[in-house]
């Protein structure tokens, strides 16, 4: 399973992707941070060593190692001498090398020797004129640093914006794709006519994946090169310290996870019995009709008294182990600052013949301990944050990887209009979780009228409803528009002329023309008000404030169920389909809204086939046949009065459904 998470977001982005393009730019701006981060480190380490020294040679073996290592500045016409006055001009430079100040002379001869650094300082010294005078030297040295801070701010910045625009990238794409496919699919997914899964999908999936990759990206670019540049400066300035310092940080890290190990599988187990008490806990609520009735009240209070203090015992020894956790990682946290800190501070304090560690060297590898431990701990919760990523991804993918039911055949016909009937021919319909809602249909519909299609299930009839646009298809079966399969009709020319209304249909941002005519460009503005007028859409819309030009939807002018309803039904009959299938909202309408309503059907049914998933028994009544279904099967069909009559089950159905006594009963309950 981890391997498949992982595959889904190799999917999503790719190792591959990691060192190309844009998050390649992305890792070299992190690389360039952390070096900027190290230069800075040896910029204040050099503004110690001028504090600690003030740009004076202390000892008397300092200065006369300086003057060899720099005769000419020992003896500035030394050609000319012989030896004994160049001995006296050397002992005079001694000691006004220990009088002067001198910037980073003393640095300059504590580093001699040390690969890179050493050489870098001497060139710099010989060549830059601010680096012999204390103040200057001071002056040179901040403004270094407050540039290179600068620099890395910038590297930083630039590493979090293009990886957020990788992620974003990646995101984008997703989304475009979970755009296409619900597109494909979202018709035909009963349970879930409003896209709710695919909502979630499309915001939170996307959004933890994205959140994944941008991290990924961000961390691999700084923190591997942040180590690896820390560790090599370290070993560079004082390499045995640095090691010793390494080995206590191992250490440190090692105990450290391995109490984080032993206590989440502790933490675990302990959760576990809670719920266990807790569910038995739970049970005891529901035995009161027992207790009560055989006089246990004290057997059952005592038993219950047990279990929750067993239960308050569990969840106290969890809180116990948080802070156990907590006050153990401290202390070896501390163990190891108090150990280092103890360890550098000690070669600070050894003799000079012993040991070279200066306290300017000290604070620099104490400053590189220090950022050390956040790069670990970040790059170690990289994978836990991958894995989410990875998850979210898998998530999407499965959703992705779902085949749409309804395709157009090779060689698929223009249909025309339906005008005689609409047959069923053992149609089944089961859905992807095995449960059955059609179970081999066999029904012939007179085309022209008024259908109601019901059931005790109100999945059986969307479903039957949902097969005339061919949003689903049959597993088995056909369904006939004047005896011709509409499997074998092209898709564009079937939904023509088969229109589907929900109740719950939602409006998009835009203006009311665009919500009727939905991009197609046929349509004038006088027809857009006609069909308005045919649904009584007309009137609230001129009252809105700019009439038809008003902007719906999110981020615009809010409708309610009703007017939203004849919206959707102005959008249905401007194309004049020859078959309308109308759901209607399950949300309570006021009397003037039904009267309207009753009054649109009217027109809208005059000269085309109109079925009805009704949710109003005014609806119900005025159809010219129902279609009642029970477990997937046609229970009863005729007109509403005969059913009435006939069938015992549909007038059980309609009291259930239409009772105003039960509603009251219900509401009041």
């Amino acid at each position: 399973m981890a391997a498949t998470q992982f595959n889904s977001l190799e999917r999503v982005f790719s190792r591959r992707d990691l060192f190309r393009g844009h998050s390649l730019q992305a890792l070299l701006w992190g690389v360039c941070a952390s070096l900027a981060l190290c230069l800075l480190l040896v910029d204040l380490f050099l503004i110690a060593e001028l504090l600690e020294t003030r740009g004076r040679l202390v000892e008397e073996s300092e200065a006369r190692r300086y003057s060899e290592l720099f005769p000419n500045e020992a003896q500035s016409d030394s050609g000319a001498l012989a030896e004994e006055a160049k001995s006296r001009a050397l002992s005079s430079a001694v000691a006004r090398f220990q009088r002067e100040e001198a910037g980073l002379r003393p640095a300059v001869l504590r580093q001699h020797g040390v690969p890179i650094l050493g050489t870098v300082l001497s060139q710099a010294y010989r060549r830059v004129a601010w680096f012999r005078e204390n103040i200057k030297c001071l002056t040179l040295l901040v403004l270094i640093g407050f540039a290179i801070a600068c620099v890395r701010g910038l590297c930083l910045w630039r590493a979090q914006t293009v990886s957020t625009g990788v992620a974003l990238a990646a995101a984008t794409r997703l989304r475009r794709t979970l755009h296409r496919q619900t597109l494909r699919l979202g018709p035909g997914d009963l349970t879930d006519p409003e896209g709710t899964q695919v909502i979630g999908l499309f915001t939170n999936e996307v959004d933890e994946v994205r959140d994944g990759i941008q991290t990924w990206i961000y961390r691999l670019g700084r923190h591997p090169s942040q180590l690896a540049f820390l560790l090599l400066l370290a070993l560079i300035v004082q390499w045995r310290v640095a090691l010793q310092c390494l080995i206590l940080l191992g250490g440190c890290w090692f105990l450290v996870q391995r109490q984080r190990q032993r206590f989440a599988a502790a933490e675990k187990l302990e959760e576990s019995r809670a719920a266990g008490r807790l569910r038995l806990l739970a049970e005891g609520l529901r035995k009161t009709r027992i207790v009560r009735g055989y006089g246990m009240e004290d057997f059952e209070h005592e038993h219950f008294q047990n279990y929750l203090e067993k239960f308050r015992t569990n969840v106290l020894y969890v809180l116990n182990m948080q802070h156990y956790l907590r006050l153990a990682v401290g202390f070896l946290v501390l163990a190891c600052v108090a150990a280092v800190i103890y360890l550098v501070g000690s070669k600070v304090l050894q003799p000079p013949e012993i040991s070279h560690v200066w306290f300017s060297t000290a604070l620099l590898m104490l400053a590189i301990v220090a950022a050390m431990p956040r790069p670990l701990v970040e790059l170690w919760e990289l994978r836990d944050l991958r894995g989410r990523a990875s998850q979210a991804a898998d998530r999407i993918y499965r959703y992705l990887n779902q085949t749409p039911a309804v395709s157009q055949a090779v060689g698929a016909k223009f249909l025309e209009p339906v005008s005689r009937t609409i047959g069923f021919e053992a149609v089944s319909y089961t859905l992807p979780n095995k449960r059955k809602l059609l179970d081999g249909i066999d029904l012939t519909l007179s085309a022209g009228e008024v259908i109601a299609l019901v059931a005790f299930e109100p999945l059986e009839a969307r479903a039957m409803a949902c097969l005339l646009p061919r949003f689903i298809e049959p597993q088995s079966g056909r369904i006939l528009f004047d005896g011709e399969d509409i499997a074998w009709g092209t898709l564009e020319s079937l939904r023509a002329e088969t229109v589907y209304v929900g109740g719950s249909d939602p409006f998009f941002t835009g203006t009311v023309v665009e919500n009727i005519i939905c991009s197609h460009s046929g349509y004038t503005l006088s027809d857009v008000t006609e069909a308005a007028k045919t649904t009584h859409a007309h009137h609230f819309i001129l009252k809105l404030p700019q009439g038809y030009e008003t902007v719906i939807g999110e981020h615009g002018e809010h409708l309610d169920a009703g007017q939203g309803f004849r919206l959707g039904l102005a959008r249905a009959v401007l194309r004049n389909p020859s078959l309308l299938v109308i759901e209607e909202p399950t949300e309570a309408l006021d009397d003037d809204t039904k009267s309207l309503l009753d009054d649109s059907y009217s027109r809208i049914a005059r000269g085309r086939t109109v079925v009805f998933l009704p949710n109003r028994l005014s609806t119900l009544r005025r159809s010219d046949s129902v279609v009642f279904l029970h477990r997937g099967k046609v229970e009863a069909h005729g007109s509403y009065q005969e059913l009435v009559k006939s069938s015992s089950l549909f007038r059980h159905w309609e009291y259930m459904h239409f009772n105003q006594f039960r509603r009251e009963l219900e509401t009041v309950g």
